[in-house]
């Protein structure tokens, strides 16, 4: 069903994963709000990580953004980091060159995430 998995996509995966898990940290341990955590997170990733995985990241941050409500422990915010990773890996080629694709996918995640968390409460 998957195609090979190569380097680049599981560069992605995992950018996508730190990002979402550090940003509800920051926002949600140390007290910052989610913009801020946001900012934090996508400055990072442009001075650190080339292209294409600032831009991973910077879309996972988004995920990280969300209330307690949604993504109540670091946990949950590692589940919607695999969530937004795995989206992020499999649809780069598709939403290639549209705008609002880091917004879009971090919707959906988070949306996937809450279904999947909600099976077991």
């Amino acid at each position: 069903m998957f195609d090979k998995i190569d380097k680049n996509k599981l560069k992605v995966f995992a950018a996508a994963v730190v990002a979402t898990v550090i940003t509800w940290y920051i926002q949600h341990e140390m007290g910052y709000s989610a913009i801020i955590s946001n900012g934090v997170v996508g400055v990072l990733a442009a001075i650190f990580l080339p292209g294409p995985l600032a831009g991973a990241a910077y879309a996972a941050s988004f995920v990280g953004m969300s209330s307690s409500a949604v993504l109540p422990s670091i946990g949950a915010a590692g589940l919607a980091g695999v969530v937004v990773g795995i989206t992020l890996m499999y649809t780069a080629e598709v939403f290639a060159g549209i705008g609002g694709k880091g917004g879009t996918t971090a919707a959906f995640s988070v949306q996937v995430s809450r279904f999947i968390l909600n099976l077991f409460v």
